[in-house]
């Protein structure tokens, strides 16, 4: 999970969903689904898994009104796209 404040520190509503995902997702979704994504609803604990972000958030939606309480997560380690988008938001920030 990438997203984080100008403090650098994690959102309350991404450290809710990490907190979910490893606490009880993170040992039923690993390996089988290594490398793609999850969305997690935080308020019901919800999830659905996806190919990518999109499609593992247009799941959940079609099951939750879109209240802006879902995260969504790349399951397993970080993918190389993963690593590449966090260089280039650094990298932004540096300048």
């Amino acid at each position: 999970m990438q997203t984080r404040t100008k403090d650098g520190l994690l959102s309350l509503l991404a450290q809710q969903g990490r907190a979910i995902y490893e606490g009880r997702l993170k040992s039923l979704l690993e390996p089988g689904f290594s490398g793609k994504a999850v969305a997690i609803h935080v308020d019901t604990g919800d999830y659905a898994v996806g190919e990518n972000h999109s499609d593992a958030a247009r799941a959940l939606l079609a099951r939750h009104e879109p209240d802006g309480r879902i995260v969504t997560l790349t399951i397993g380690p970080p993918t190389d796209a993963d690593l590449r988008l966090a260089a280039r938001m650094t990298a932004v920030r540096k300048r």
